[in-house]
């Protein structure tokens, strides 16, 4: 059972970049804010290239940088969505997405970048238990958990009706190789019959 929470204060504890007069309102469109970026790290070409080749992905409107991965950039559109862009597929070994995964409103690909426009989950409030909750829903759907330790609550959100989600879908992965290989026998098993 989940615990429902009102939420109504967005905390982010990561790296945050400021554009524009503080005093101001800005939005820059997703290809203006990644090239700001790129002046502190150029391993942004990448994104940029792919963006660029994508009219309706550039044009979209950021309120925010939230923070770099190794793999992965993260924003805040101004319709207050995330939108993620990774370097290959968001989720280890092509693995599904579960019910403990941030819902993805639209997903696509160009070249080797996928996007992600996901629901803006929040932190405040979060502790122990609630970390407890979702590593029990990973190991329930036979996944082990990687990277989310004892009352880390940096890698869980929560949604604005009280739904706990993980953060990162790389803290949930198979088992061995051997469990990837048979969830897709499985799967295509049970499509062709």
């Amino acid at each position: 059972m989940q615990t429902i929470l009102p939420l109504n204060i967005y905390q982010n504890t990561n790296k945050k970049i400021s554009f524009g007069n503080k005093n101001s309102y800005e939005l820059n469109t997703l290809k203006t804010t990644l090239n700001k970026i790129k002046s502190n790290n150029s391993n942004i070409d990448v994104f940029i290239k792919a963006v660029s080749s994508s009219e309706k992905l550039a044009n979209t409107k950021i309120k925010k940088f939230i923070m770099q991965g190794s793999r992965a950039i993260v924003f805040e559109t101004d319709d207050n969505k995330i939108l993620k862009l990774t370097k290959g597929n968001h989720f280890p070994l092509n693995r599904p997405a579960e019910d403990f995964d941030v819902p993805i409103y639209e997903k696509g690909k160009i070249g080797k970048i996928h996007y992600y426009l996901e629901e803006k989950l929040y932190q405040h409030g979060l502790s122990k238990p609630f970390v407890d909750t979702i590593k029990e829903r990973i190991k329930n759907k036979g996944y082990r958990t990687f990277d989310i330790f004892d009352g880390d609550i940096n890698q869980i959100g929560i949604s604005k009706d009280g739904k706990l989600y993980l953060l990162d879908p790389e803290c949930a992965k198979y088992k061995t190789i051997f469990h990837a290989i048979f969830n897709k026998a499985k799967k295509f098993i049970l499509k062709n019959t």
